[in-house]
């Protein structure tokens, strides 16, 4: 017996390792196939959470309208629940489906609407994805936003192209670590955290992606920046609700609603504040001092970093150097952001770099407050630097 025991937990651990990996995704064993009647006629009342942690505070979305763009979406059963979850969460958010249609037809249809869903993107003519991607953007510019689910399909992503993205995975059963929880898309989440239904990294080199959340340094959750608008993907799956994910997809329409946009850019001096105002809506997303390690918030469980990393002068006027010393060869990008995580300028493209010192020198930027980030292999570092505008 004890044998078949240590058979049994050698077996399972060996499926917790192969979780990380590219390739087809795979879904949770439920009662019912995904994709069956009785599966989206379930959908309505399926629920893993308590009634009581749905928010009650839904007049800040009140007649927000959101387009289900579902042309691309993996099947019908998907757009569904991710529809129904939206309703239950949302219950003021006006909705209306999208499958299929010319461009210029969503483009019409986009004039009422304020955010746009892309339910997880994995089939469709390239040709017309492209078309349409064209439409999104120009939606998005003019300050419409987009929001992506996760996909295994990266290159579905690609031709929507609104952010630029290397290449996509799937895992699950391992830790996300989000690094800027004062964002209010996390409100409500704890810096590491680990969900059951599969999430979707991707490899993303768009130096104006901000991201928000990863695993082992690649992007799972973020947003990007574009004109008057944003584009957010949101890297999970929704098949079935988990408490976690589902509040994050609920805070980022709120988060992207013309209401909340609106108080936000509004927001009252510090001193005639109540305590009822949030602390994250008198300030924009800013980021600190810190080395990030990808998967784990744990610093006991990660190795010492084999690099060095030194910017001098710090506070500079013109000019500041970024001394790199590697100890091993390592795949390497430096980027320089603004407060809010928003790219000045890339120091250093990702490339992979032999052992040795590397010197990378700053812009003559505008005086402020910068962060110069470093990602290592699959560590991140982040490094305070301050320009000033007198010598």
């Amino acid at each position: 017996m004890l044998r078949v025991a240590c058979f049994k937990i050698l077996v399972a651990s060996l499926f917790s390792l192969a979780a990380y990996q590219s390739g087809s995704p795979k879904f949770p064993e439920h009662s019912y196939p995904v994709n069956s009647t009785i599966a989206t006629l379930g959908y309505q009342d399926l629920r893993y959470f308590s009634d009581a942690l749905l928010t009650s505070d839904a007049d800040s979305v009140a007649d927000l309208h959101v387009l289900m763009l579902n042309y691309s979406s993996y099947d019908s059963a998907y757009v569904g629940k991710v529809r129904s979850l939206i309703a239950q969460r949302l219950p003021g958010v006006v909705l209306t489906d999208f499958w299929t249609g010319s461009d210029q037809t969503l483009a019409e249809l986009l004039a009422d609407q304020q955010i746009v869903v892309v339910p997880y993107a994995a089939t469709g003519d390239p040709k017309m994805i492209r078309n349409y991607g064209k439409v999104l953007q120009l939606f998005v510019r003019k300050g419409g936003a987009v929001v992506f689910s996760g996909t295994d399909q990266f290159g579905v992503l690609q031709n929507f192209g609104l952010f630029d993205l290397d290449f996509g995975y799937f895992c699950t059963e391992l830790e996300m670590h989000a690094s800027t929880l004062e964002h209010p898309i996390l409100q409500g989440t704890q810096s590491d955290f680990t969900l059951a239904n599969y999430i979707y990294p991707l490899d993303i080199p768009d130096p104006n992606f901000v991201s928000l959340a990863d695993i082992r340094g690649y992007p799972a959750l973020g947003y990007k920046s574009l004109g008057a608008g944003k584009v957010v993907y949101l890297g999970f799956e929704y098949y079935y609700d988990e408490f976690l994910s589902s509040l994050i997809l609920e805070n980022t329409l709120r988060w992207l609603s013309p209401v909340a946009t609106s108080n936000l850019a509004t927001v009252p001096a510090p001193e005639s504040r109540d305590n009822n105002t949030p602390d994250w809506a008198a300030r924009s997303v800013r980021r600190s001092q810190e080395t990030l390690f990808a998967g784990s918030g744990r610093q006991t469980a990660v190795k010492t970093p084999e690099f060095e990393l030194k910017i001098y002068p710090n506070p500079y006027f013109e000019k500041a150097t970024v001394d790199l010393n590697l100890e091993k060869a390592s795949p390497v990008s430096v980027e320089m952001t603004d407060e809010t995580g928003v790219a000045i300028s890339v120091l250093l493209p990702y490339r992979m770099l032999n052992a040795g010192l590397y010197r990378l020198e700053l812009p003559n930027v505008s005086p402020g407050v910068y962060f110069v980030k470093c990602q290592i292999g699959m560590q991140t570092t982040v490094r305070k630097v301050v320009k000033t505008a007198v010598q």
